[in-house]
């Protein structure tokens, strides 16, 4: 335990160096929202891309990966439908805690501990559990936050094309066709994207603490949201590496993406889509911190 704090310690020490920065306003908070944009444009694709295409990582694998990343959140949407009916909640109140059982924070979260622990073959396979999750969470996620909002009427087709213009996305079904085709990445191709990669790290836990907020409400939704996805997801993931019989990095992958944070694109949802953006920024918070808090134990686990 004592060797896996002290190599979190420089990853806790740059989510604490955000949280401090945005109480300081040296980040205010649309720089939060722009550096996940940069993340989520330019540095994990890179990330993702690279790790999938030079990975040892056989199709079976991917698809088992995929597969577990798109059933944890999908069943755990169904539970949190029937919590949000027991709470009464108001439709702007469900939408969110329904929505955050299904988008976990893999990329900002997980990714640079990951890269830590296990190296490019441990981001190979994330990429692939996120795979399914991305699908998940970029599309029916998005889609049920329009219908407990503003925007009511929307289609199932803005979800699916906000899908397909991830670049994400893109990034690892790309990873995924070099790989399987045996294809070597041009050196120059690697000397552009890898410095790129490297950045996500850093860049990804400064803008992590910059999205923690220490003012919660609506304590019950609150917790049901952060138990549903971190406790819930876990249950969900040990049945699932038992039912594969799943060993190595894919256990400590389903393992533990299954536990992660409620993602921040759901503030990002309930914005857009005139949902409670507090209970939002609270349950988001809370579940960061407590990801936090178990993050050495799954790593011990795993």
């Amino acid at each position: 335990m004592a060797t896996i704090l002290s190599q979190s310690l420089p990853i806790l020490t740059w989510i604490v160096a955000g949280f401090l920065f945005r109480q300081a306003r040296i980040l205010r908070h649309d720089d939060g929202h722009t550096m996940a944009r940069v993340i989520i444009y330019a540095t994990l694709p890179a990330l993702l891309f690279l790790s999938l295409a030079r990975a040892q990582l056989g199709i079976g694998n991917i698809l088992t990966l995929a597969f577990c990343g798109a059933a944890i959140p999908l069943l755990l949407q169904l539970v949190a439908r029937l919590a949000a009916r027991a709470m009464r909640l108001e439709k702007p109140v469900a939408g969110v805690l329904i929505t955050s059982t299904m988008v976990s924070n893999i990329g900002f979260f997980l990714v640079p501990f990951f890269l830590t622990f296990y190296g490019a073959e441990g981001i190979s396979r994330l990429a692939a559990f996120d795979l399914g999750n991305s699908l998940v969470g970029n599309s029916y996620a998005y889609y049920t936050a329009t219908r407990h909002g503003n925007s009511a009427s929307a289609a199932w087709q803005t979800g699916l094309k906000r899908v397909l213009t991830l670049p994400t996305f893109w990034a690892n079904i790309l990873g995924i066709t070099v790989n399987l085709a045996g294809l070597t990445l041009p050196a120059w191709l690697v000397g552009i994207l890898e410095p790129v990669s490297k950045a996500n790290g850093p860049l990804a836990m400064l803008t992590l603490g910059a999205f923690i907020e220490l003012h919660f409400s609506r304590w019950t939704p609150m917790l049901a949201a952060v138990a549903l996805r971190i406790a819930g997801g876990w249950a969900l993931g040990q049945a699932l590496v038992a039912v594969f019989g799943l060993q190595g990095l894919e256990r400590a992958t389903v393992a533990m993406g299954a536990a992660m944070p409620i993602g921040i694109v759901v503030l990002v949802y309930a914005s857009m889509e005139g949902l409670d953006t507090d209970f939002a920024a609270s349950a988001i918070s809370l579940s960061i911190l407590v990801g936090l808090l178990i993050m050495p134990i799954l790593l011990a686990l795993y």
